[in-house]
């Protein structure tokens, strides 16, 4: 008997934050949702940090940012490229350059992962 199947789900358009994504790596990542719910949304423009090796992928939030467990700026390598909603297997991508629009970002990113040079490909603006 075969384990296998598809299923497919429709959902609505979520917003568009970026201004370009010019690259992402070339791999996405299985996102730990732990401490979500089936069904949340993970917003667009969340920070995180993708294992390329593993295909790990850990969204951060900046309350998580030099916490316990310790989470330096430092580790965080990009931001995810669309919203995401949590379900059996949550996959995302994760953007390293590109120009993001601030202001419509969920949560502010922290001016030390601003600095990291794992971020120094993405450039920030606000809509005019």
């Amino acid at each position: 008997m075969s384990t296998y199947g598809r299923t497919e789900k429709e959902f609505g358009s979520g917003k568009n934050i970026w201004f370009q994504s010019t690259q992402v790596y070339p791999v996405g990542g299985l996102i730990d949702t732990t401490g979500y719910a089936e069904g949340d949304v993970i917003p667009a423009g969340s920070m995180c940090v993708l294992d390329t090796a593993s295909g790990a992928l850990k969204i951060v939030k900046a309350a998580d940012i030099g916490a316990d467990p310790l989470t330096p700026a430092t580790d965080v390598n990009g931001l995810l490229y669309n919203d995401v909603i949590v379900g059996e297997f949550t996959t995302g991508t994760v953007v390293h350059t590109g120009v993001v629009f601030e202001d419509m970002l969920e949560e502010d990113i922290p001016a030390e992962v601003k600095a990291a040079p794992n971020m120094s490909g993405i450039k920030y603006v606000k809509h005019a």
